[in-house]
């Protein structure tokens, strides 16, 4: 045998290189597995489920952009360890409030928080119960759902389900087409016509 042959899966690689299709394919398989990884670090929000809900602003278009003010949260939030967040997500530590404007005065915070277009309400927040960068400006890439929660979240945490509930088919598929074919393998005759057939 030559050794300069190809092995059979060098020979496999080149033939799937030559398939433009199925390299995409594959590329984006591999997005897919990466976004499922590292989706809580890659995703805008964070919090479980990607599921932080700011009716306030529900169903704005892509590219919307709100300010808002970080109050911290009445229960106290466990630090999560790095495969925690991973695999769950990171709660949140404050409530994200919206806002049109606000200003600062000795040791309060007064905001005009945004209810609904044209609508708003001035609130006086003690710094002691904000964030120590009480005021942040947020881009909605691919806007927000009806629950206000942030769109391009939600799809990069829902890959997962997507890859899960694929595996999970072929695992069945699998499964049964491997004890079907035993069973039509062995026993042949009547049984393998009525396996084949089904």
């Amino acid at each position: 045998m030559n050794d300069s042959s190809p092995t059979f899966w060098q020979a496999s690689w080149r033939r799937l290189k030559k398939n433009k299709g199925a390299m995409a394919g594959l590329i984006l398989i591999f997005l897919a597995v990466l976004l499922t990884i590292f989706g809580y670090f890659i995703a805008p929000d964070p919090s479980p489920l990607a599921n932080r809900i700011i009716l306030e602003i529900g169903g704005q278009k892509p590219g919307f952009t709100q300010q808002f003010v970080l109050v911290r949260s009445e229960r106290e939030v466990e630090k999560t360890s790095f495969i925690e967040r991973a695999l769950f997500g990171k709660p949140d530590a404050y409530t994200y409030v919206p806002i049109n404007s606000w200003q600062q005065q000795q040791e309060n915070i007064v905001v005009d928080k945004f209810i609904d277009e044209g609508v708003s309400e001035q609130i006086v927040y003690p710094k002691n119960i904000l964030a120590v960068k009480p005021v942040v400006t947020k881009k909605f890439l691919l806007g927000t759902d009806s629950y206000g929660r942030d769109i391009l979240s939600r799809l990069i945490i829902g890959t997962r389900v997507s890859l899960s509930v694929g595996l999970i088919t072929v695992i069945i598929s699998l499964t049964l087409g491997i004890i079907l074919g035993s069973l039509a393998g062995y026993y042949g005759g009547h049984t393998d016509n009525i396996i084949m057939w089904l």
